[in-house]
């Protein structure tokens, strides 16, 4: 087993802060934090910050969250993975354009949430079932992904929660080489938003003009 990933927890719940470390055994948990300010006041090294998409300071101020604090902590060259419960894709495709390396809903099993980790660690990026929909719908829709055709039969099987080995067995492939496509299209899809304008992303998602937007 490879050595647990050391992560700092930014999170305004008092029970996630006390509890993540024991629902999530396979992680190292070397500290946690109310707000981003709290951990730019007193950072400590880590390998991911987990970090809660939505953050409430105290009555009447005004902290970092959303993207704003994705691109805070990438500032400072941390790898972020979002531990969150939205589940709308452009929402969550814009954190990934903020510089997100990676999406985990707080109703994950917790091995599921610690390989995540374990993969943004990594380099992998690692996205939820929306936005792998999301990628389907850009790439039916003519946006520049560059996915290749593999690529592109496995995030269709992934669309349709197809599982690892049905996809292997149709595509005469092994899981892990369907895994590998996979994350290739996921790293093709980050690329993507993060070199696009927002007004190429509406007209590719099929929005009205001025429903994304680039700053909070």
């Amino acid at each position: 087993m490879s050595d647990p990933v050391k992560v700092v927890v930014i999170d305004d719940s008092t029970v996630i802060r006390g509890g993540f470390a024991t629902v999530h055994p396979g992680l190292e948990v070397v500290a946690t934090y109310a707000s981003v300010e709290e951990f730019e006041a007193a950072p400590v090294p880590c390998e991911v910050v987990v970090l809660d998409l939505l953050l409430r300071g105290p009555r009447g101020s005004n902290v970092k969250q959303g993207r704003t604090a994705i691109r805070a902590l990438r500032a400072r060259g941390r790898p972020v993975c979002l531990y969150t419960d939205e589940r709308r894709a452009i929402v969550l495709a814009l954190c990934l354009r903020a510089g997100a390396h990676g999406v985990v809903h707080k109703s994950d099993p917790p091995e599921v949430a610690v390989r995540a980790i374990r993969d943004v660690r990594d380099g992998t990026v690692v996205v939820t079932q929306s936005l792998i929909g999301l990628t389907e719908l850009l790439d039916r829709r003519g946006a520049r992904l560059e996915l290749s055709p593999r690529q592109r039969e496995v995030i269709s099987a992934r669309a349709r929660g197809r599982h690892w080995a049905d996809i292997g067995a149709e595509l005469y492939i092994t899981e892990d080489t369907a895994r590998e496509h996979y994350r290739a299209a996921c790293a093709k899809l980050r690329s993507y938003l993060r070199h696009t304008s927002p007004g190429d992303i509406e007209r590719a998602v099929g929005l009205a003009p001025g429903d994304v937007l680039d700053e909070e």
